[in-house]
C-alpha cells in the first residue's frame, strides 16, 4: 500500500536527517526543509514545502487528535520511521501556517561513559530516596542523560520504576528492573493524576518527564515526602536557577514550605549544556550539585546566590562540579579552547582565576607552545626543501632547453 504523498515526503527528509547524523528536522508551510546538524541549521531542500503537503503530514500524524490540535494550536506526539528510528514531534501553528519539529530519539541508550558525562553521575544510580533534577535548555541532552541513569539502574539493580512522560521518548526493556512507561493522553490524563496513582503501585523510582505546572510540582514533592526516589527535568540553566524557579512555581504563601521541603529532599541537580568541540562534535559541559549540610542551610535561609561558591569548595568532599570547573576540564582535555570556555562561563572572572592558578593548565600551554614551535620548524624546513626542489627543477629545465638549442 502506497503512503500518503505528505508522509512519503516526510520520510524522505527524515532519512536524509538520519544519514547526516542530525538531531532535529524543521518542516513548515512554504519554507525550505531544514535540519539541525551539530548545532547548526542547514537546508535539506531547495524548494519550499507546499502548504498542502505540510497540512497532510500534520493530519496524518495527529490522527483523531487533529481537531483538538487545531483548537489548542499545538500537539506533542511520536513518529516511528522504522524499527531503529523514533522521533518526538511537536506540531504548532505560527504566523504563516503550520510547522512541525522532529527530534530524533536514539534507539540505543548510551552509557555515562559513552555520553562523556562525569563519572560522579554514577552516584545518582545508587540513591534510595529524594529528588534529582536534570536541567538544561531545549536540546541540551537532558532526556538522554536521564535515560542513561535509568538504564544503568535497570541493568544493575532490582527495582520497580514508573515513568510518566509526554510523550514517551526512550523505550526501556525490563532487565533487572520492572519498568512501566505511561504517556500523557494515551495511558493517563495528567502528570499529577499519574503521580497520585503511582503511590499505590509499589514504586521504588518515579520518573516525571518534565515539571510544567504547580499540580505536577506539588505531586512530586508529595511523592518525595513519602520516601520515593523521583527523577524529573526542568528547563533551567544551573542549580541556583533551578531552586529559585521551582520555588517560584508556588504562590508566595506556600514558598517557605516548599523551600523547607526542597532543602531536605533534593539529592542532586544536574545541569548541562552541549558545546561544539574542536573536532566539530558536541560535548556536554555538566554542572552537578550534590546536597550537603551547607547546601541545605543555604536553601533554608534563602541564600541561593552562595550555592556556586559552596559547590566549588565542596568539589572534593561532596563531588560537586561547577560549570566553570566543567569548562576548565574540557579545555584541559583539549576538547574545547579557552575562547569557547569563556563564552559559556557562568563567571568569566572565576574561570580566568582557575586558568591562572592551575599548574596543570600552564604545563599544557607550555607543551602546546613547544609543539607549535616544533611544527613551525617542520613547516619551515618543508618550505625550504620545496623551494630547493623547485629551483633544481627550474635549473634542469634550463639545461634541457640549452641542449635542445645546440
Amino acid at each position: 500500500m502506497s503512503l500518503p504523498q505528505g508522509i512519503e515526503l516526510l520520510r524522505t527528509y527524515l532519512e536524509k536527517l538520519v544519514q547526516k547524523n542530525g538531531s532535529d528536522l524543521h518542516l513548515k508551510s512554504n519554507a525550505p526543509v531544514r535540519a539541525r546538524i551539530n548545532e547548526d541549521i542547514i537546508s535539506l531542500s531547495d524548494e519550499p514545502a507546499h502548504e498542502e503537503d505540510v497540512e497532510k503530514i500534520a493530519r496524518e500524524l495527529a490522527g483523531k487528535s487533529y481537531l483538538n490540535f487545531m483548537k489548542e494550536k499545538e500537539l506533542d506526539t511520536i513518529y516511528v520511521l522504522d524499527k531503529d528510528h523514533r522521533f518526538r514531534v511537536n506540531l504548532f501553528v505560527h504566523l504563516h501556517g503550520l510547522a512541525l519539529v522532529f527530534r530524533l530519539i536514539p534507539k540505543v541508550i548510551k552509557t555515562v561513559e559513552e555520553l562523556n558525562l562525569p563519572k560522579v553521575i554514577h552516584k545518582l544510580c545508587k540513591l534510595q530516596r529524594g529528588l534529582v533534577l536534570v536541567t538544561g535548555t531545549t536540546g541540551s541532552g537532558k532526556s538522554t542523560t536521564l535515560a542513561s541513569i535509568i538504564e544503568e539502574i535497570n541493568v544493575n539493580q532490582k527495582r520497580h520504576i514508573i515513568t510518566i512522560e509526554d510523550p514517551i521518548e526512550y523505550v526501556y526493556t525490563d532487565k533487572q528492573c520492572i519498568i512501566e512507561q505511561r504517556s500523557i493522553g494515551q495511558h493517563t490524563s495528567t502528570f499529577s493524576t499519574a503521580l497520585r496513582s503511582s503511590m499505590r503501585e509499589d514504586p521504588d523510582i518515579i520518573v516525571v518527564g518534565e515539571l510544567r505546572d504547580i499540580e505536577t510540582a506539588e505531586s512530586v514533592l508529595q511523592a518525595v515526602n513519602t520516601g520515593q526516589l523521583v527523577f524529573t527535568t526542568l528547563h533551567t540553566t544551573d542549580a541556583r536557577e533551578t531552586i529559585d524557579r521551582l520555588i517560584a512555581i508556588f504562590p508566595n504563601k506556600e514558598q517557605n514550605r516548599v523551600r523547607m521541603t526542597l532543602a531536605t529532599s533534593i539529592q542532586a541537580i544536574v545541569s548541562q549544556r552541549l558545546i561544539k568541540s574542536l573536532d566539530d562534535t558536541l560535548v556536554p559541559a555538566v554542572e552537578i550539585m550534590f546536597t550537603s549540610p551547607r547546601i541545605e542551610h543555604l536553601i533554608r535561609t534563602q541564600s541561593d546566590a552562595d550555592i556556586p561558591d559552596v559547590m566549588s569548595e565542596e568539589e572534593i568532599s561532596f563531588d560537586s562540579i561547577t560549570f566553570n570547573k566543567a569548562l576548565f576540564t574540557l579545555v584541559l582535555n583539549k576538547q574545547i579552547n579557552e575562547e569557547t570556555a569563556f563564552n559559556y562561563a557562568t563567571s568569566a572572572s572565576d574561570l580566568k582565576l582557575l586558568f591562572t592558578t592551575s599548574e596543570q593548565y600552564h604545563k599544557m600551554k607550555e607543551e602546546n607552545e613547544t609543539l607549535e614551535i616544533h611544527l613551525k620548524g617542520e613547516d619551515e624546513q618543508r618550505r625550504i626543501d620545496e623551494e630547493m626542489k623547485k629551483r633544481s627543477l627550474e635549473k634542469q629545465e634550463a639545461l634541457n632547453k640549452l641542449k635542445e638549442g645546440f
